[in-house]
């Protein structure tokens, strides 16, 4: 088909509310219209849905949009009807009587999109109504999940392979945020992309600050620094199991923060009530398993914090990726310590399939390098994906490290290694820094140890100081992990105790008590009346609750500031306001403009 510039802009702006495309878009977008297949790449946030929701519209047919998430569909299907576009999913949440209306709908050609999950679309009904109406393209959201590879991979997206098979001619179009080479590679091959095009931006978040530290004991301490001075965002907090979800919820709310947990475990029902608090401002936080999170469409999410080290880098660029999707300033706090590559390690070494266990074992050993990375974590997570950048300078924890010198620990070092030597390694962390601390524990009395010469050789060193020595040595692999969490000499590690080895580290790793809260914090130049904005967003939760839809989808935060700087005085003033457009103007123009007229 001939593309219209000229169209494809004014449906961008009357419709998205947009101005201009983003980067790649534009691109994705001429490629659908010429019917040909292609796998996208762009970070969360991206700005992929106009990708391909923008050229259904310019169609004739429906659009099928195939994904894992129900939470995200549901937040589509509802951001696509306030605007007026016909969009439904099918899905297991709703009643026969609901999905059959749905496909009467379809028939009727009064559809424009259609999200399935790959578990329906595996349905011979499924397919026997797909074949009976005008498909314009297929789209694969999240679709790393079709490789073994991939950090969720998902057997029902094998299946995928037959659209080809059985919907010959028409295009796919595959989208995914987090694909390394090999994933790409299986993208193609699984999916039987007909020459595909690839289009791949860089893994790269500039408005996303990245923030690492060990953790000390459970590191409530630690998130109490950095929550206190945003108790008014928005914020997801991961946490590695649902009994610790909850307990961390009710310690939160103690503290007196607006926070609600969310797991697998919870009833349905419940699950749905926490979501909807979440979306609609009702609660500030959610406290969460990786089971919330994946499908979230919130724009003004402003941290994402793991209370432990994800699995892979996939999983940790993917949940990250649930911050700051508006563009505005966000941040990403993980809260590790050593402790977490044990349980990671134990958990993958329970998978029966040798090579998905192999494939695991390797993610943990990027992810556990990546924690421990002295260089630029940008940089790290995108030579991951195969990207090259400059490092960050500015938006990551190491790169605004003030004292990058290095110091060298290596005497420090030699005295871990010694003890750990003479306790004949079969000790742990705690029982090595109490030695070497010269404790009076009844058990290191007992085993006599009381009596090395190591004994007390560090007792001017806290104890936080030698926990930090230790997971330096074993982010070199001079110690390594026995049964039990013992603690074990390797090969480099008899190097260092010989002298052969120098061991450093980048100084301000020692200074244990630095405030997180000086370290880490949204920093925003204020350009707009804040006045006027926290107005604007009342009266936004005001619309919002009334059409019962999330605050977002009425106008983000971006938007609000923008109408807080320029305060338009008229329709065409308000119109040229990014993230405005026809309909929008048409919906909420009128409350908005009287508004601002009245404040000014």
């Amino acid at each position: 088909m001939t593309i219209n510039k000229n169209t494809k802009l004014q449906i961008l702006k009357d419709v998205f509310g947009h101005n201009s495309f983003r980067d790649y878009q534009e691109e994705a977008i001429d490629n659908i219209l010429v019917k040909r297949d292609i796998l996208m790449l762009i970070p969360t946030g991206g700005g992929k849905s106009l990708a391909f929701q923008l050229p259904s519209l310019m169609m004739d047919g429906v659009t099928v949009i195939i994904s894992p998430l129900i939470a995200l569909m549901q937040d589509q299907v509802q951001a696509l009807n306030s605007q007026s576009l016909k969009a439904a999913m099918l899905g297991s949440n709703q009643d026969q009587n609901q999905n059959e209306t749905i496909i009467s709908q379809l028939k009727n050609k009064e559809l424009k999109f259609l999200y399935i999950s790959p578990e329906r679309l595996n349905t011979p009904k499924m397919q026997a109504i797909l074949s009976s109406i005008k498909i314009n393209f297929f789209v694969i959201d999240e679709a790393h999940c079709i490789s073994e590879w991939g950090h969720e991979f998902r057997d029902d997206y094998r299946s995928l392979s037959i659209l080809k098979e059985r919907f010959a001619g028409i295009n796919i179009a595959a989208f995914t945020a987090t694909a390394t080479p090999a994933v790409q590679e299986d993208i193609k091959r699984l999916l039987n992309l007909q020459n595909p095009l690839v289009i791949k931006g860089l893994a790269y978040r500039r408005n996303l600050k990245i923030t690492i530290q060990q953790r000390t004991r459970r590191g409530f301490d630690e998130l109490l620094e950095f929550l206190n001075p945003r108790k008014e965002f928005c914020g997801i907090i991961y946490m590695p199991s649902r009994k610790k979800c909850e307990i961390l919820c009710e310690f939160l709310t103690s503290h007196g923060f607006s926070a609600q947990f969310y797991h697998a475990g919870m009833d349905t029902h419940e699950r749905d009530s926490v979501f909807e608090s979440f979306i609609h401002d009702k609660a500030k936080i959610i406290v969460a398993t990786i089971a919330f999170g994946m499908g979230i469409d919130k724009s003004d999410i402003r941290y994402v914090v793991h209370m432990s080290m994800p699995k892979t880098i996939e999983n940790y660029y993917q949940e990250i990726g649930r911050a700051g999707r508006d563009g505005e300033s966000a941040e990403a706090l993980m809260l590790y310590s050593s402790e977490d590559l044990i349980y990671s390690k134990m958990r993958i070494n329970e998978i029966e399939n040798e090579n998905y266990r192999r494939i695991l074992q390797e993610k943990l050993t990027r992810i556990y390098q990546f924690v421990s990375t002295e260089t630029c974590r940008h940089q790290f997570i995108a030579n991951y994906f195969n990207d090259t950048i400059p490092p960050c300078q500015d938006s990551c924890d190491n790169c605004l490290s003030e004292d990058v010198q290095k110091c060298d620990i290596t005497i420090d070092a030699q005295k871990i290694l010694s003890t750990i030597y003479r306790t004949n390694q079969r000790f742990g962390k705690g029982y090595v820094i109490d030695v070497l601390r010269g404790s009076q524990n009844a058990k290191i009395i007992q085993n006599s140890h009381d009596e090395l010469s190591v004994f007390g050789i560090g007792k001017e060193k806290s104890k936080k100081y030698w926990y930090v020595i230790i997971d330096r040595l074993l982010e070199l692999q001079n110690l390594s992990f026995g049964d039990f969490q013992t603690l074990l000499i390797t090969h480099e590690g008899i190097q260092t105790l010989k002298g052969k080895t120098k061991i450093d580290i980048v100084s301000n790793r020692l200074i244990i008590k630095e405030s997180l809260k000086k370290k880490s914090v949204v920093i925003e130049n204020v350009d707009f009346d804040m006045e006027l904005f926290g107005k604007l967003k009342s009266l936004r939760s005001d619309i919002a609750s009334k059409l019962n839809v999330p605050a977002y989808i009425v106008f983000n935060d971006k938007t609000l500031k923008e109408m807080a700087r320029v305060k338009p005085q008229n329709k065409e003033q308000f119109l040229k306001i990014n993230g405005v457009g026809e309909r929008k103007l048409e919906q909420f123009g009128e409350e908005f403009l009287a508004y601002i007229k009245l404040y000014m």
